[in-house]
């Protein structure tokens, strides 16, 4: 036999059951045990057939448990209940038994009721100890009846033990019940505070992602423009230059700004709040955003989007989206070439796609495209660089706005990123 594979059974075979522990090392031995006593005492009698009656009620439900045609509760239940009755039934043998020894019977089977009230109690449901009250009060009652002579004072301190204890176990059940209750919500509230924990941390280093990965524009714009300074000696192209700069750092610090302002509700959790927006204006936006590095590789940005095409987003995300987006197609597109952005309805949804001829993408880079531990930065057409998280930024921030980002894209031949939402308001 497989070592492992026994390693494997051996935990699962020895695992601690209440129930079942209850039943086979406790009730079972203890029929026994009783049994062997009554033979001792008075060999094949009614006490002895009734300790093998016991047994094989309790043997027959244990085996009808492990073939799952009962519960281990009702294994629990029957096996309790067969004990009090069984012995409970032996008074009507007794009182015509001369040399029954009654009141070491009724001590006996008190005994045995007040254990037995804790375990059906815990292990089951506490509905039990009522019941057994109540047989037990039925059982002291015929008691009175049957042996009139024994002191009353006795069957009222009996009772009042038994019934006592049997209240406390009920009341003991209901505090641990509600104690439990209140573990489990506390265990509840904690798992859900972890996990808001969790996605807290993780949002914060998507913020500081996005934010890192958005300013590397315009720091790329003003370096390139700072270098173009001192390649011109024509004053007038010098101070066009100066003008590009400043516009560039207006709209770094703009940038910068918009990301701060949305940032905290993205870092947050919060429901994001969506507007219904013209999607042309935002691309068009984003277009003048990534014109230094559009008109660097001479690629042609073109916005076929309808002028009165509203999309129901987060305005400030879905320009963050649009730059990751557009910033990625010119990273992998040749020189020369187009970059489309245009739409389609498609039933209840529109689908806003972004189309370059770039290089494209193989298969296997696609599979692991959105996988963050496999998340790595690939050198562009012109040998650009970048952080390897663009594409994994906008999907996230397309979900957050209840869309959905997929790819298409052929090696050698370009890529399509395809944004559905749900379709908001025409004009």
């Amino acid at each position: 036999m497989d070592i492992n594979s026994t390693s494997k059974k051996m935990p699962r075979f020895f695992q601690f059951d209440k129930v079942l522990f209850t039943v086979m090392f406790i009730a079972l031995p203890g029929i026994i045990l009783d049994g062997i006593v009554e033979f001792n005492e008075g060999g094949f009698s009614f006490y002895f057939k009734r300790g093998v009656i016991t047994f094989l009620i309790v043997t027959v439900g244990f085996f009808l448990q492990k073939a799952s045609i009962i519960r281990k509760s009702r294994l629990l239940t029957l096996s309790v209940y067969a004990i009090v009755l069984g012995m409970m039934s032996s008074l009507f043998y007794g009182i015509q038994d001369p040399n029954f020894q009654f009141e070491p019977f009724f001590l006996k089977v008190e005994v045995i009721v007040s254990l037995l009230f804790f375990a059906v109690g815990m292990l089951v449901h506490f509905r039990h100890i009522i019941f057994l009250l109540a047989i037990n009060f039925i059982f002291i009652a015929l008691c009175m009846f049957f042996y009139p002579n024994f002191p009353i004072e006795k069957f009222g301190f009996y009772g009042v033990i038994v019934s006592g204890g049997g209240l406390m176990a009920y009341f003991c059940q209901r505090m641990l019940v509600q104690l439990s209750r209140k573990v489990k919500e506390a265990n509840r509230l904690i798992s859900i505070k972890n996990e808001e924990l969790k996605e807290m941390n993780q949002s914060k280093d998507d913020l500081f992602r996005i934010i890192g990965h958005d300013l590397r524009t315009p720091f790329y714009q003003l370096r390139s423009l700072i270098d173009m300074v001192d390649e011109v000696d024509n004053d007038q192209e010098r101070d066009q230059i100066k003008d590009m700069i400043k516009e560039a750092a207006n709209k770094g610090n703009n940038l910068l700004e918009d990301l701060l302002e949305w940032g905290n509700i993205y870092k947050k959790q919060s429901q994001i709040l969506l507007e219904t927006k013209e999607i042309s204006v935002i691309v068009d936006k984003v277009f003048a955003f990534s014109d230094l590095k559009r008109k660097k590789k001479e690629i042609s940005l073109i916005n076929k989007l309808p002028k009165d095409l509203k999309v129901t987003i987060n305005p400030a995300m879905m320009e963050t989206v649009m730059r990751n987006l557009i910033a990625n197609a010119i990273k992998f597109s040749h020189r020369g070439s187009n970059i489309i952005v245009k739409s389609e309805k498609i039933g209840g949804q529109i689908r806003i796609a972004i189309e370059d001829n770039g290089i494209g993408m193989q298969n296997d880079y696609l599979y692991d495209l959105f996988t963050e531990e496999k998340n790595s930065s690939t050198a562009g057409t012109e040998n650009e660089r970048g952080t390897g998280f663009g594409l994994s930024i906008a999907k996230k921030l397309v979900e957050k706005q209840n869309g959905i980002l997929e790819i298409e894209s052929e090696y050698n031949k370009g890529t399509t990123i395809n944004l559905y939402f749900p379709h908001g308001m025409s004009a």
